[in-house]
This record gives structure tokens, sequence and C-alpha cells, in this order.
């Protein structure tokens, strides 16, 4: 068994976007494809704070170029030429580098004999600025942030970016979330017309899904637009509950000012921003069940709580988790709470379980200790074992 260490630096030295078609593996080849968003956001004057600027020559990217036109890539077996299956992967919040993904991905297609598609959240991974992951130009603003906010805690330069957005305009997270909703439907919609060599026409589509990718799956499936999810299967992994029951301070992924305002907002239901939004008009009809399902999945106890009850137990045998006890983030309990219901009369298919390491929601697999490397390896194939078993 080769070691989850080695098989991240394997991938991660050949991993390229800008390549159409080679081989990450013996037994793996990546597709890469460009993809162009048709979601518009519209900027008030108000809005052109986003470019805060400490001096003139420093101005915090917008990130607009990046986000609406970007490549992503499919991992697939390289013995078959044509796919009725795919996979597609979700990340989690304020990732910027896809290097954790590429084994994941590669062991589900090994397992699976499934396409893995990678797709990025609006504004994260290659859909945001290079500068965003600078730390000489990062930590400035994290400097600057930092003396602006004496309290503020968990500051990072990894982080600054996405907590300057959150901060001082929170409905962006929605935004962010009904701009990717809009992108996997048109990218569910193309593979399943044939566009694609890759896939057959109406090709099934499962999901897995990490972290925030789960809220956002969990609002496909709810919604399904277009009848695109109906078979459709996905198992989470560190994600799944509702949005109240995140903690997202971390230097990895928000500063405390920023997610304090971020969940105040969220949790409030606040009604959908239309005027900020321009979705195609014939996909309009598709944004109120979106928002819906969107909402329910931000308040455990909130008034769209029933709903999203009601439609989780419909779900419940297409759905499988995997949850952390010492995951502070998103704690395996509040996983299978939200997936059981409020009064938990269902038994939700989730696992919480601990690894014999020290771990954390942002890294569960620590790939960079040799002492530990081998419980590691075992501890990333017994959980994307079970994964590739739900979504075979």
């Amino acid at each position: 068994m080769m070691f989850l260490s080695e098989l991240t630096n394997n991938l991660k030295g050949k991993f390229n976007l800008d390549n159409s078609v080679y081989a990450v593996s013996d037994r793996v080849n990546c597709f890469t494809f460009e993809f162009s968003s048709d979601f518009s956001f519209r900027y008030s004057d108000e809005d052109k704070r986003l470019k805060i600027c400490m001096a003139d020559e420093d101005e915090l990217d917008d990130g607009e170029i990046e986000n609406k036109t970007f490549r992503y890539a499919v991992f697939a077996p390289s013995n078959v030429q044509n796919f009725g299956h795919a996979i597609i992967l979700l990340h989690g919040l304020n990732e910027r580098k896809w290097e954790k993904y590429l084994p994941w991905a590669h062991h589900l297609v090994m397992q699976t004999g499934k396409p893995v598609i990678l797709f990025p959240i609006a504004y994260h991974m290659n859909r945001s600025p290079k500068t965003w992951t600078s730390p000489r130009l990062m930590s400035k603003f994290a400097s600057f942030r930092k003396n602006m906010i004496p309290s503020l805690e968990d500051s990072s330069f990894a982080n600054v970016a996405i907590s300057f957005r959150m901060d001082n305009f929170p409905e962006f997270f929605s935004i962010y979330g009904i701009q990717t909703y809009f992108d996997v439907i048109k990218l569910a919609s193309q593979i399943k017309e044939g566009v694609f060599d890759l896939f057959d026409k109406n090709c099934k589509i499962n999901f897995f899904a990490y972290s925030i990718g789960a809220l956002l799956t969990e609002t496909l499936l709810m919604s399904n637009p277009k009848q695109l999810f109906s078979t459709s299967k996905a198992f989470f992994f560190c994600g799944g509950s509702t949005f109240d029951r995140i903690n997202g301070v971390s230097r990895s992924i928000m500063d405390s000012q920023a997610f304090n305002q971020l969940q105040s907002y969220v949790t409030k239901q606040p009604p959908l921003s239309k005027e900020k939004i321009e979705v195609p008009e014939q996909q309009h009809f598709l944004l109120p069940e979106g928002w819906k399902a969107f909402m329910a999945m931000s308040n455990f106890k909130g008034k769209l709580a029933a709903y999203r009850n009601k439609a989780l137990k419909r779900l419940r045998k297409r759905i499988n988790a995997i949850g952390l006890k010492d995951d502070s983030v998103i704690p395996g309990t509040a996983i299978r709470e939200t997936l059981s219901g409020v009064r938990k009369k269902r038994r939700a298919n989730v696992d919480i379980i601990d690894f014999p390491f020290q771990y954390s929601h942002e890294m569960p697999f620590p790939v960079n200790n040799s002492k530990i490397e081998e419980i590691v390896s075992h501890a990333f194939h017994s959980v994307f074992r079970k994964a590739a078993m739900f979504l075979s």
C-alpha cells in the first residue's frame, strides 16, 4: 500500500489545470475543461469598498475575472473511454489549492471505476486570484485588519481575503453559494445532454462532498433542479450539518469578527438579494426553490426546519456520512443531528469516528509527519473505502 504522503506528492507534482489530457498515475488520467459561469453579480457603489486599500499600490483584488471563467479537472480510469456514471467532488470553505483533494479523487476513481470531477466553489480554488495566497501581500492585509480590530482572533494571511468580504458583506456567502448552485446545474445539464465525449448521455451523477461542500450538495438534492439529481447519491465527510452548527473561526478558514458577522447574517434567514444577482432568464424559475433549500440548511430550528426534515427523510437512503469526534469546525454530532431531524425519528446513516493521531477539520489526514504516516494512510483508506462502496 502506498502511503498517503507519497501519493499526495506524486499527484501534486503532476497536476496541471493547463494541460487538457495527461496521466496522473498508471491507471488514472486527468482531463481538464474550461467553464464559464452564466451567473452575474451587480456591484453597487457601496460594494466598491471591497477594494480596501492600505496604500496606493496595495489593493485587495476582487477576483471577478478568475471567478467567471476557469478550468476544472476530471480524474478518470485510463482504460475506459466514456462513462455512464460520474462523481462530483465539492471541497471546503476558503480552500485555495487542490493538493489535499488529489488523492481523495484518485482513490475514488480507483475504487469505483468512475470519473471524479473536481469542481471549484465560487471565489475558491483556482476561481480566486493568486494574490489571495501570497503570504507577503496577504500578511500586510492581516496586520492592517488586526490593527483596525484589536480584539480580533485567528486572523492570518490565509484567511484575510475571505474575512474582509464576510465581515463587510456577509451576503456574499449566500451569493457565492447560489452562483455555485447554478454552475453545478449547468455542468450536470451539459453532462446529461451528451456535450462531453467522456460521459454518456443521461449519465448518473453522484457527489462526494467535504465540509461546506456538503451543505451545497444538500441544497442541490433537496431542491432537485430540472430533476437532474432524482437518483443521485451523496457521501459527506466532515460536513452535512446546518450552518448554525458550524464554527468557522480558524486561521485556515475565517477570523472571529468575520465569522460572527457571517453567522449572524445567515442564521437570520434573510430574504434573497435579487437586486444584486442576475440569473439567465430561462433558469430563473429554479432560483426560489434553490434559495429555500439553502435557507433551510442555515438554521437547525429555523422556520424551514420542517421542510428540511421532510426533504432529508426522503433522501435518507441516498445520503451517507462520516463525521470526526474531535472536529471543532463541524462536529460529528451536529452532522448526525441534522440528518436525523429535530425529533430524531429516523436513523441517519452517519458514523462518528476518531483517529489515533492528532488531526483537525482542515487537515483530517496530516501527511507531513513521517512517524505516523502508516496509521494516517490506514485511516484515509478506511474512510474512502466506505465512501467508494456507497458511491459504486
